[in-house]
């Protein structure tokens, strides 16, 4: 698949332009510098090219920090999108951007993006405001504002125009450059692989989200310090195991709702949606040095409600003192209200109890895909209330007539009962338990 990064200085628009060009809001977008703090990949569709996954680089107030992101997106994708404010013009950030694009021979494989043109020029002028831009020798530069979606279609012929001309062989023979393997470009209308397995690694800030994506996927793609909400959108990330392909989503850190302000409440709000959305198998992560809290409690009944199936995840338990080995039977206890959740201890930091955790999702994976025999439903409902009959007042008694199975995931039954108005909650609990 053809993959193109945006890289920039802070603020440029990289995360406008990205939702833009995917035609979602996927990147969290503000005016504040910073917002954006991990790598972000999306896939999307471009007509007459096909699948394209686009990766938006991080905004990071220390630029030493930044560069680590910037550099690998220049050193791994096929294509860039150097994107210049042109209120800001070239700055000692632009010029460090650009050395490292020359040096890498990524000059062809890079198109100049000049966004922001609406603040100082009317739409008439654009072209001659590109002319200063010329000088650093891209063959394409255009000039857009992404907040107001002005000339995105010529950012995408000239990806088009780009990707040809690397395919084809057709640029000058003096140009070193890194040319695009015609493979690398899905046909349109490619499937996605339907038998993925996808995973959202949930929690309150600091649980070691983050730190877990990056030991799973063996890459660096989200930014772990000890400081809480590190992590403000979600992160994506692909990896396999035993022939199994799996998709794996950090979210950010969630924090008590009357804590949630601003840009925390954005990326609140596209995660629920996200799980909405993609229905992911949630790890539930719970520092077990901190204990667990009512908010962490919360959240599961939150999870729950949407039907997700959930995997808790007791992490940081290096940290746990011998002594205090009975903190860990103490939150077990707390979540006996959901005993049906598997519960791995584990350390994302050192990797142990991955293994247990990967082969717990697979389980999990397998039961909530799994679809029961209308026949052997019933069966069992009927032996269930033989030797354990669900309790009801007297003379209000409601009886099971028929059971099948109409879903999978979540898995979803559907129940004919004699009176309905006599279902109580001792009915439903019986029949969930």
């Amino acid at each position: 698949m053809l993959s193109i990064g945006l890289v920039g200085a802070t603020n440029v628009g990289k995360s406008t332009l990205f939702n833009r060009l995917i035609k979602q809001y996927r990147a969290i977008v503000t005016n504040i510098a910073g917002t954006t703090t991990d790598i972000v990949r999306q896939t999307s569709e471009l007509k007459g090219i096909g699948k394209v996954s686009f990766v938006d680089s991080p905004g990071l107030l220390d630029f030493t920090e930044e560069w680590v992101f910037i550099k690998q997106i220049i050193d791994e994708e096929d294509l860039l999108l150097f994107v210049i404010d042109d209120s800001v013009g070239i700055t000692a950030k632009e010029q460090h951007i650009f050395s490292y694009i020359m040096e890498q021979n990524k000059k062809q494989n890079t198109i100049l993006v000049i966004n922001k043109l609406d603040v100082n020029h009317s739409e008439k002028d654009y072209d001659l405001a590109l002319a200063e831009y010329y000088s650093l020798g891209f063959e394409h530069v255009i000039g857009v504002s992404a907040k107001k979606e002005k000339n995105i279609g010529e950012i995408i012929d000239a990806i088009k125009e780009v990707v040809h001309q690397l395919s084809s062989g057709s640029l000058s023979e003096e140009s070193t450059t890194h040319t695009i393997d015609s493979s690398a470009i899905a046909s349109e209308g490619q499937e996605v692989d339907e038998n993925m397995i996808k995973l959202a690694i949930v929690g309150k800030p600091n649980a070691g989200k983050s730190t877990l994506l990056n030991q799973i996927t063996k890459q660096y793609l989200a930014k772990v310090e000890d400081k809480a909400g590190t992590t403000r959108d979600y992160i994506v990330g692909d990896f396999e195991r035993k022939g199994q392909q799996f998709t794996i989503y950090d979210t950010a850190g969630i924090k008590k709702k009357g804590k949630i302000h601003g840009i925390e409440r954005i990326a609140y709000e596209k995660i629920k949606k996200m799980l909405q959305y993609v229905r992911p198998i949630v790890i539930f992560m719970i520092d077990i040095a901190a204990g667990i809290s009512h908010r962490d409690l919360t959240l599961l009944a939150e999870i729950e409600h949407m039907g997700l199936p959930l995997i808790i995840g007791l992490n940081k338990i290096d940290l746990l003192e011998e002594k205090n080995k009975n903190t860990l039977q103490s939150i077990k206890t707390h979540l006996k209200i959901a005993k049906y959740i598997p519960v791995v201890p584990m350390s994302a930091l050192h990797g142990d109890g991955k293994e247990r955790l990967l082969n717990m999702v697979s389980k999990v994976h397998v039961e909530n895909t799994k679809r029961i025999d209308t026949n052997e439903l019933n069966s069992m409902i009927s032996h269930e209330r033989l030797q354990r009959p669900p309790r009801f007042a007297k003379n209000k008694v409601c009886k099971i007539l028929y059971i099948t199975q109409v879903d999978i995931d979540a898995p979803t039954f559907m129940i004919f009962v004699n009176h309905s108005k006599r279902i109580n909650f001792a009915l439903k609990r019986w029949i969930e338990n």
